[in-house]
């Protein structure tokens, strides 16, 4: 599983909008639609700038990712 398949699933699961992180991270709805679709790779510092508007800490989604990896 990919980083930004793991944030996708977050994010669906805690019910949380791209609208919403659009919002709390300073982002266009453009701009969060396409990295957090998967369309746009996700860099390093908009991970960590989602992270912080979530309030997840930085390495969870490479550890739920490893996870997901290790279990298929």
């Amino acid at each position: 599983m990919s980083i930004e398949k793991s944030v996708q699933d977050y994010l669906v699961s805690h019910g949380i909008t791209q609208i919403f992180v659009a919002r709390k991270c300073g982002w266009s709805k453009q701009k969060a639609h396409a990295i957090l679709s998967g369309k746009q790779k996700i860099l390093a510092e908009d991970l960590k700038t989602v992270c912080d508007a979530i309030g997840v800490p930085y390495d969870y989604f490479f550890n739920a990712a490893k996870a997901a990896q290790d279990s298929a």
